[in-house]
């Protein structure tokens, strides 16, 4: 009877191990990667920038990739979705897209020990594939602001707006993220013209 019992109990835990008829879930992983043509050493006597981490639209604020469909449908992608979260994959390419502008003599995220002259803060305010257009296109819009934290009143040097809408081949997740990494890497550099235009 034990033995019926123990032979029994192992059956029912190797089916719950088992989903029976089904397949296994295939999901895939993505990074928005900007490619830097050209890299600058750093400025010696450049300014120490902060580059806080991008602020996410709640909209957008998930792993999972963001489409909007027909009639102002949106959806979530369950099979495909960003490696990390869009926050702070973002926040790290700014970060090494900027520190190889060779403007700054080091470009630090928050909390670095390193007392920056300058910081840059962000926000992503949509970060999408619309795929209800004709053609379909990937969405991609920032905001930026340059702060003097050194100033009582945290005084704002440079805030500049940034959009682009990049058209799609096809409405698929590999096409999007071709599209958003050709769109962040545009905005990146319009932000980095535009900083040297000011002065930073």
């Amino acid at each position: 009877m034990k033995k019926l019992i123990l032979l029994i109990a192992l059956a029912l835990a190797c089916t719950a191990c088992v989903k029976l008829g089904g397949k296994p879930i295939d999901k895939r992983y993505y990074r928005i990667a900007p490619t830097r043509e050209h890299v600058a050493p750093p400025a010696q006597d450049g300014p120490v920038l902060s580059v806080r981490r991008l602020t996410i639209s709640e909209l957008y604020n998930t792993r999972e990739m963001v489409y909007q469909m027909a009639n102002g449908r949106m959806e979530s992608d369950f099979y495909n979705l960003y490696f990390i979260t869009p926050g702070i994959m973002l926040s790290t390419e700014l970060r090494n897209w900027l520190a190889g502008s060779g403007r700054f003599s080091h470009v630090v995220p928050p909390g670095s020990l390193a007392v920056p002259h300058l910081t840059l803060e962000g926000v992503v305010n949509t970060l999408y594939g619309d795929f209800a257009a004709s053609p379909p296109a990937a969405v991609i819009s920032m905001q930026f602001f340059l702060v003097d934290e050194s100033t009582p009143d945290n005084a704002i040097l440079f805030s500049g707006d940034y959009t682009q809408r990049i058209a799609l081949t096809q409405p698929s997740a590999d096409e999007m993220v071709r599209a958003l990494n050709l769109g962040t890497g545009t905005i990146f550099t319009q932000l980095e013209r535009d900083l040297a235009q000011a002065g930073y």
